[in-house]
């Protein structure tokens, strides 16, 4: 049996302070927000965990407990029809970060010393490797900040097409942290995923695109960065088929590295000026 148990979180329409318009101006969390996320989340982002290469996971997913019933249905049918996600319903973020440690401990074995969590946007996929590189960089240390640096940004267009252009951060939203059972709190107890830069054990990998960070007009905070913009992306990779995967816009991805030449050009002359 494994020393760890690996936990998802993910935040779906749990109410948020300060999370009152979305980065084009739309309200969040209405219906129109609700039918929209819906329909991405079951179009990519939960292929993209059913063809993890590694399913040793448990998938906790929050919604508002004020949900309607048109969209619980819709929930029930995704549990079904994917065991592995499981709905908690909470009144908002502090009682999400309070009830995941509740739920948790059902999960653990006797031979359970360390928790591994995750929290994860429920707009963006992942690469079929992510769990199993997740777990392969675990090291049985409390407090380990597991960094898989390297993904994607992928900007979506109509009609599938799309803008995608690499992504390389430390800490960004796609990291996770390994803890004692014995003291446990999860990737919640910290307001934002830069905290964890501050931490002093890491286990990193930036070797591989392991995800897809999703950029679409309903994204609160999330903009396209002025990374390399690349002209092919196997898609299968990340869960999807002929019938899903999107088609690079070459003219958009012209456009996009064209437009980044002065912010090159200014980190070039940042670097030669520090010398």
């Amino acid at each position: 049996m494994s020393q760890f148990v690996h936990v998802i979180m993910t935040r779906f329409n749990v109410p948020t302070k300060g999370w009152n318009e979305t980065r084009s101006g739309y309200k969040p969390l209405t219906e129109e927000w609700l039918d929209d996320r819906f329909k991405l989340f079951r179009t990519y982002v939960l292929p993209s965990y059913k063809n993890q290469t590694n399913q040793n996971y448990v998938w906790l997913t929050f919604f508002d407990t004020n949900t309607s019933d048109k969209f619980r249905k819709i929930i029930k049918e995704i549990e079904t029809e994917y065991p592995t996600f499981k709905a908690v319903f909470v009144e908002d973020f502090d009682v999400m970060k309070t009830k995941a440690v509740e739920i948790i401990p059902q999960y653990f074995t006797p031979e359970t010393k360390f928790v591994i969590t995750s929290e994860l946007d429920n707009d963006d996929m992942l690469h079929q490797d992510y769990i199993k590189t997740v777990q392969e960089h675990f090291k049985p240390i409390h407090d380990l900040v597991i960094d898989l640096r390297r993904g994607y940004q992928l900007t979506m267009f109509p009609d599938r097409k799309a803008v995608v252009n690499v992504y390389n951060a430390v800490v960004n939203p796609f990291v996770s942290l390994a803890e004692s059972v014995d003291n446990f709190k999860t990737m919640l107890k910290e307001r934002a995923h830069n905290s964890y830069r501050h931490y002093p054990n890491f286990s990193v990998e930036d070797s591989k695109e392991m995800y897809i960070q999703v950029i679409h007009q309903y994204n609160l905070m999330n903009v396209t960065f002025k990374h390399k913009a690349v002209p092919e992306v196997d898609f299968s990779e990340y869960g999807m088929t002929e019938d899903t995967k999107f088609t690079i816009d070459g003219f958009k991805t012209f456009q996009h590295n064209i437009a980044r030449v002065p912010f090159v050009m200014g980190l070039i002359l940042k670097k030669i000026f520090k010398k």
